[in-house]
């Protein structure tokens, strides 16, 4: 029975887990389109959704966190990786790009993208990593997937003719970044489930 219980227990902390990216995967999208939508009003602050996207994000995070565990030394400070890209590739790697005034604005509406990414390796590298209940360790995988699918989409953000294409080029990075939560959540999901109860 108890090791039942604990196979229980640590089921719950995966299936959480796995919810997780679904959970934060519908926030960003919701604030993509908020942010496609302001773009396309050609809104000055838009890339601003992002910010309250990043925050609700992080305060979800840590109430997720709460119904499995306490919040361990290491998780409370996950707020440092998921932030800093953030802030690096809107504050200041602009400052070396000579981009027309559309090619900016497509580097504004998907720069939240690759700061994910960069954000994901760097928690799988280190925090997540140290998480033992964890079976599935995903971020880094779903850091690597971002980074590599960023350059197609660099590459598009740089032909954009009108704001109707900036606005895509937000889509595709949304619907990228949804198809690789969707496939974090439930690899984590069937994998959790067949490790602790097949053994397998």
């Amino acid at each position: 029975m108890g090791d039942l219980a604990l196979k229980l227990e640590r089921y719950r902390y995966n299936l959480i887990a796995s919810m997780g990216w679904v959970i934060f995967g519908s926030i960003f999208s919701i604030a993509v389109m908020v942010l496609s939508a302001l773009i396309l009003l050609k809104f000055d602050y838009a890339v601003l959704v992002v910010i309250p996207a990043g925050i609700i994000s992080l305060i979800l995070f840590h109430r997720v966190k709460k119904l499995v565990s306490p919040i361990d030394s290491w998780w409370k400070w996950v707020w440092i990786p998921l932030f800093i890209p953030f802030i690096i590739f809107y504050s200041v790697i602009p400052q070396f790009l000579n981009f027309s005034d559309l090619q900016m604005g497509a580097y504004y509406s998907t720069a939240w993208y690759p700061s994910l990414g960069v954000a994901f390796v760097i928690i799988g590298l280190s925090i997540e990593r140290k998480d033992d209940m964890l079976v599935t360790k995903t971020m880094l995988p779903a850091g690597i997937a971002v980074i590599l699918t960023t350059i197609p989409l660099a590459m598009l953000c740089t032909h954009v003719r009108n704001y109707i294409d900036i606005t895509a080029m937000g889509l595709i990075a949304a619907s990228m970044m949804l198809t690789i939560y969707i496939s974090c959540g439930l690899y984590s999901f069937f994998r959790g489930y067949k490790v602790l109860f097949n053994g397998k």
